[in-house]
């Protein structure tokens, strides 16, 4: 589990449930180069997120910009009017969904968001993400996850996965990937009311690797229980998305901890001031990962597991040759 960070002391504080923070917060004056930073809300993965932007742009750019930190556990974007921030950071979907609803003309990057909940917050008002939004996403670049796969068992040639109703938006994509790499992707679909054996047992039989994408919670709780059962049964490994799905039983997983997101949102942030009147760039993948096997799991499989730092650097190695 990650651990709760010591929250930053300063000219402003975080709010959570204190009212009268909001009117103190609005009253302050502004520095020209003031960013909001606004949390979904008060977990610790948001915390530690604004942390580590906070520590990347100080080091980079010391002494040139301010923080102010609003929570939206208590409170709601549309109620409040804002000072002219140079940029609003919404760290996470919900405050993400607040600062589309609220319209202001602020340039806005949108961090530790899934790509699916970037686009869907824009498209539920019918509109493109403004000229000045951007995004670093939360979840991993497909190509990613397949060149982990691979390196873990170069012989497998058959995936499978199963797409539920956001990972269905991913369906064309990997098979495209799978296809270029001369591999076979089996896959099924999983909706809420279906029975998640009777629709994995059959996608997993017979093949050499299974793939678990991010979905809707309930679907990811389902799919991670009886795949991780299913796949012991059958020797099948699986690549998940998080940590705790390797401490389940997963071969390996592949993401984006809040200190990667929050570094490369820093290291954003401080190129983009030196130019603030241009763009921030379209919305990206995050530059920075991490990865977590499972030896465990690896010598019950008959897999030799490389060093996790080895896996990193051979991606690495692998997304720059791409470029």
């Amino acid at each position: 589990m990650l651990k709760r960070p010591v929250r930053k002391q300063g000219i402003f504080a975080t709010l959570s449930t204190n009212g009268l923070l909001v009117l103190s917060l609005l009253m302050c004056p502004v520095t020209q180069a003031d960013i909001l930073l606004l949390l979904s809300s008060d977990a610790s993965y948001y915390l530690e997120t604004a942390d580590s932007l906070q520590d990347t742009v100080n080091k980079t750019l010391p002494g040139n910009s301010g923080f102010s930190i609003i929570n939206l556990h208590k409170t709601t974007l549309p109620e409040r009017q804002y000072p002219p921030y140079q940029l609003i950071v919404a760290i996470g979907s919900y405050a993400t969904r607040e600062v589309v609803n609220w319209g202001g003309d602020i340039p806005v990057l949108s961090i530790f968001t899934p790509k699916n909940a970037y686009e869907s917050a824009w498209s539920a008002h019918n509109k493109a993400p403004a000229r000045r939004a951007s995004a670093i996403f939360l979840d991993q670049p497909l190509s990613r996850v397949i060149t982990l796969a691979s390196l873990l068992k170069p012989e497998a040639t058959r995936f499978s996965t199963i797409f539920g109703p956001v990972s269905r938006g991913l369906e064309a994509e990997l098979e495209t990937l799978t296809a270029e790499r001369g591999l076979v992707l089996k896959h099924g679909y999983l909706d809420r009311e279906d029975n998640p054996v009777s629709v994995l047992r059959p996608v997993v039989s017979g093949t050499d690797l299974f793939i678990a994408l991010p979905d809707q919670a309930v679907l990811n709780r389902a799919i991670a229980k009886w795949i991780l059962h299913l796949s012991f049964q059958q020797k099948v490994p699986v690549i998940g998305f998080s940590k705790a799905y390797t401490v389940a039983g997963a071969l390996a997983s592949i993401f984006s901890s809040p200190d990667d997101i929050g570094r490369q949102a820093g290291e954003h942030i401080s190129q983009w001031l030196r130019n603030p009147e241009s763009t921030l760039g379209e919305p990206q993948y995050p530059r920075y990962f991490s990865i977590s096997t499972n030896p465990a799991i690896a010598r019950s499989l008959g897999i030799s597991l490389p060093s996790d730092n080895t896996l990193y650097m051979s991606i690495q190695k692998q997304e720059q040759a791409a470029k």
